[in-house]
């Protein structure tokens, strides 16, 4: 039934307790929903009733209904739970999440969150976790260190990545070690603080991204695509139960990918695997226990982007323009492994354990070009550097906890408590060879200097950054319309950094017992609708800077205050969502000019330090994501956002006021149902700022709209195809600016992509 849903695009709702011991004699030929519906049940006892909502209720037939069969125990049936799964849903909703320890739907949440799901990322052909982060709801990409690409939301950094909601991830998911998402089923975004979960951050968020995990059926899946500059993938996902009694299922992911880009002398080649066990060691308990493994190797790297002209302008030169010699090298790998134990107590109590350990490492070759342009001369970008770069990173983390519910006052209540920790060691070494060859933009010469020889390290620094907390939330049922939402974490943190080669300290950062509360009040107007505001806040330690008497400075809290309105339509398939936010980040260090060089024992600066500056962010957001018609789904967000500092400019000057994203699919009715099409639109206003290397000249970019076209063709019960084009209209736009020497990257032209999809 659950099949024939899903390739019919239906939505079938039944009791576990009616169809437990059924077997269907399945169903071949074309058919429409009820016809096939019928060949499906044929025989259980069961029928299918179609509801006003498009969907169907499974149950017990009539006897009338059974051509005089004796008739079965009437089952009263209102919807089928499907947990917080979306894998095989086909919706581009979640009905609930766990990004807050506790499994809520939406509208029980009272932050705005949002669950792109399996179906989205494949009908949107999102194979990495940046490609998902662009098009999350008032996301923007932004350029950080070295290269490093990083996410803005409501103006603050992204930077707080879980799996399966443990601590201790990969180094830098969205750029120098991308996360490859063929293994994951969702990706849970929480906006917002959320020092509840993490402790320590930017009060922007944060994300989590869930594993699949074997499914109760045999399956092999099958994917292969091929698309614009010779990018061909391929993706293989299998399981099956492994005993008998199906106590034991496993599940393997596979995926290959050769690909070159827009960009001149860019080449890159992927290899994933990834394993997961299941075992049920009792009927209230289950062991699962997993590894993957990821490399990449990309040629023609670069870290740095474009320049732009000395007054600001962008240059007129083709999109594909690289700065890269072609020796260039990214070569990255990442090994991890995790385990999850769970035990269900019983009424509603439940307990849980797991344990994520990764370990990977990036080497770099580099020639490097910056340098801005002079319109008249045509000239300025200097080949300046040829270096080397190799990163290790160690990371583990642990999560416990355990939730359940209890009736008190007339009401039914929610608790949950839990500890994490984790650990990330990092070592960075670098080297260089000075270079002073000049560049012309305009014709770039990939192959200007020899890869030389490696030279001795120049630097090697050392690092070790452990966190631990305890956390605990309630849910309290004040009355049956109103629910009060409280908890809080006690966060510890202890970064430290070295050069290996001096001995000297680099950093020396602490914080201890840091409380971060949280409170939410919900008031459901009824079945559908809730009211709700909120208040979160989070920590950034600023220890390593010192105060004129000595102290270390204080933290730096960002606080964000919510208020909105929650809808929960059609049993849970549409979820709608009105926010106003705004976000205060409190106590930032700043430079005390009374005591310049009077804090000489300081690892981060000579000078003296202050708590005293404020980081402001306020905003509204609307989001969509769902079936709003019977085969119609939608992901949709538009985002409202203005930020200052004390001066009065703006925190992130590479987010637009106005941010929209829209995503949907249609799967069409009749005789055309095996086709379904799809599109989607990237809309944001204009911004502007001043040059960070010369503040005197403004840089910026104009508004702009990229549409997408995607459409898929069920050819037969096992095949389908599925054809994408991204930006439709071939759109010529920077999707992210840096500074005038460099950090500008054009947006990819137009690209069409085919897909061969199989369920074998």
């Amino acid at each position: 039934m659950n099949r024939f849903g899903r390739e019919a695009g239906i939505m079938l709702s039944f009791s576990t307790q009616a169809t437990q011991g059924l077997q269907s004699p399945g169903v071949s030929g074309v058919h429409t929903a009820d016809s096939g519906l019928a060949s499906v049940l044929k025989g259980t006892g069961l029928v299918a009733t179609r509801q006003r909502n498009g969907g169907y209720v499974v149950a017990a037939a009539s006897a009338e209904q059974n051509d005089g069969a004796a008739a079965l125990p009437m089952v009263q049936v209102t919807a089928q739970a499907q947990g917080a799964t979306t894998e095989n849903t086909g919706a581009y909703t979640g009905r609930a999440t766990t990004i807050g320890k506790m499994e809520q739907s939406l509208r029980e949440t009272p932050q705005s969150v949002s669950v792109i799901t399996r179906q989205f990322m494949d009908d949107r052909n999102l194979t990495s976790l940046d490609e998902v982060m662009a098009q999350a709801t008032g996301a923007t990409r932004s350029q950080r260190n070295f290269g490093s690409h990083t996410f803005t939301v409501r103006g603050f950094a992204m930077n707080s990545y879980l799996k399966d909601g443990v601590p201790g991830s990969e180094y830098d998911d969205t750029s120098t070690m991308p996360t490859d998402m063929a293994i994951y089923d969702r990706v849970e975004i929480l906006r917002g603080a959320a020092g509840l979960i993490v402790g320590a951050g930017d009060p922007s968020g944060v994300v989590n991204l869930v594993r699949k995990r074997p499914r109760k059926e045999s399956h092999v899946d099958l994917n292969l695509s091929a698309a614009s500059w010779d990018n061909y993938r391929t993706e293989v996902d299998a399981g099956t139960p492994l005993n008998q009694a199906g106590t034991l299922r496993g599940r393997v992911v596979a995926a290959y990918q050769d690909k070159h880009t827009f960009q001149d002398v860019t080449h890159a080649k992927e290899g994933l695997f990834y394993g997961v066990l299941e075992a049920d060691l009792g009927p209230d308990t289950t062991l699962t226990f997993g590894g993957r493994r990821q490399e990449n190797k990309i040629h023609g790297y670069t870290v740095f982007g474009l320049p732009r002209y000395s007054d600001g302008r962008a240059l007129d030169v083709p999109r594909s323009t690289s700065l890269a010699q072609d020796w260039n090298l990214h070569d990255v790998n990442g090994s991890n492994l995790f385990a999850e134990i769970e035990h269900r107590f019983g009424g509603g109590w439940k307990a849980r354990a797991a344990a994520n350990y990764n370990k990977g490492a990036f080497s770099q070759q580099l020639g490097i070009t910056r340098g801005m342009v002079d319109p008249v001369t045509l000239s300025g970008p200097l080949l300046y550097s040829l270096y080397f770069r190799d990163i290790e990173v160690e990371s583990k983390g642990v999560d416990a906890s355990i939730s359940g519910n209890f009736q008190a006052l007339g009401g039914t209540h929610e608790v949950m408590a839990g500890f994490n920790w984790s650990r990330q060691n990092q070592q960075t070494r670098d080297a260089s060879v000075g270079s002073d060859i000049a560049v012309d933009i305009f014709n770039v010469n990939h192959q200007a200097v020899a890869r030389p020889a490696h030279p001795a390290w120049e630097g090697d620094a050392r690092s070790e950054d452990q966190r631990y907390g305890v956390y605990a939330s309630a849910r309290l049922e004040l009355a049956k319309p109103l629910h009060l939402l409280v908890g809080g974490r006690v966060s510890w943190m202890d970064y430290r950094q070295v050069d290996a080669l001096s001995g000297a300290r680099l950093a020396d950062n602490q914080q201890n017992h840091e409380f971060t509360p949280y409170t939410g009040l919900i008031y459901d107007l009824n079945q559908q609708w809730s009211l709700y505001a909120s208040y979160a806040d989070t920590f950034q330690v600023q220890s390593g800077y010192q105060s004129a008497g000595g102290a270390a400075l204080k933290p730096a809290v960002g606080a964000n205050y919510e208020a909105g309105i929650k809808g929960e339509l059609y049993d849970g398939r549409l979820n709608l969502s009105a926010a106003v936010f705004q976000i205060r980040k409190d106590n930032l260090a700043v430079l005390d000019e009374q005591n310049l060089g009077a804090c000489p024992n300081s690892l981060m600066s000579t000078d003296c330090y202050r708590n005293g500056s404020t980081l402001r962010s306020k905003g509204v957001e609307l989001e969509a994501s769902g079936e709003i018609a019977p085969g119609w789904q939608l992901m949709a967000g538009y985002t409202f956002v203005t930020s200052r500092d004390d001066a009065g400019v703006s925190i992130s000057s590479e987010t637009p006021h106005h941010l929209f994203k829209a995503s949907t699919s249609y799967r069409l009715p009749g005789a055309w149902q095996a086709l379904t099409v799809g599109a989607g639109v990237q809309a944001q206003s204009h911004y502007a700022f001043p040059a960070p290397d010369d503040d005197s000249v403004t840089m910026g970019e104009g508004g702009r709209a990229v549409w997408d076209l995607n459409g898929s063709y069920r050819i037969n019960s096992k095949w389908s195809a599925q054809l994408n084009v991204n930006n439709l209209f071939d759109k010529h736009y920077y999707s992210m600016l840096g500074s005038l020497r460099r950090g500008n990257y054009f947006g990819e032209p137009r690209s069409i992509s085919l897909m061969l999809r199989a369920t074998l």
